[in-house]
């Protein structure tokens, strides 16, 4: 009988996500699992997605510096939108100082999830909040491409947003309280 192994490219990505220093350690204690527990008990199929769930649970001590500075990004912009509507007052300004500070609000949020381990109570909530922002960015490209005043901070912005709620989706449900101290 042929046993069962993790496909060549999950091992690359596994070792992509880890730390020089832990590549040989982890890397054969879950190929030790997946082979000698995971694929008799579970079958080829679910411990191959067992296996794709161990290595998404090393993405947050990988990209955890990317989504910060992202938030920090997006911090600021909305910082920057909410005190340009503040001081020209254009109509319809009170609208977007909300945008503003919906934008602001959901960065920190998100910082506060990433790094705070002691409240993981905020994943959900970052994680929430990150479906509004996505919708608010794409709404936001979507009119900055195809309304007759190209506005290019607009792009820049909703493309930062687009991106922080990406990298959100990815490494939040995976930040559990190891994760939690190295992002």
């Amino acid at each position: 009988m042929k046993s069962i192994e993790p496909p060549r490219w999950m091992e690359r990505t596994l070792r992509f996500f880890l730390h020089p220093r832990d590549r040989e350690a982890i890397c054969g204690d879950l190929y030790e699992e997946f082979c000698a527990e995971k694929a008799p008990s579970l079958g080829p199929a679910r411990a191959k997605l067992w296996y794709l769930r161990q290595i998404l649970s090393f993405i947050p001590a990988k990209f955890g510096f990317v989504l910060t500075a992202f938030c920090l990004f997006t911090m600021a912009s909305g910082g920057w939108l909410g005190m340009m509507d503040f001081i020209l007052q254009h109509p319809g300004y009170a609208q977007r100082e909300w945008i503003a500070g919906l934008i602001v609000s959901q960065a920190a949020l998100t910082l506060a999830a990433l790094h705070l381990r002691g409240l993981p109570w905020l994943r959900p909530l970052a994680l929430a909040g990150c479906a509004a922002i996505a919708f608010l960015a794409a709404h936001a490209l979507r009119a900055a491409l195809s309304g007759a005043h190209f506005e290019g901070y607009i792009l820049l912005i909703s493309l930062g947003l687009l991106v922080q709620a990406a990298l959100t989706l990815l490494i939040l449900p995976g930040l559990g309280p190891r994760m939690a101290r190295r992002a």
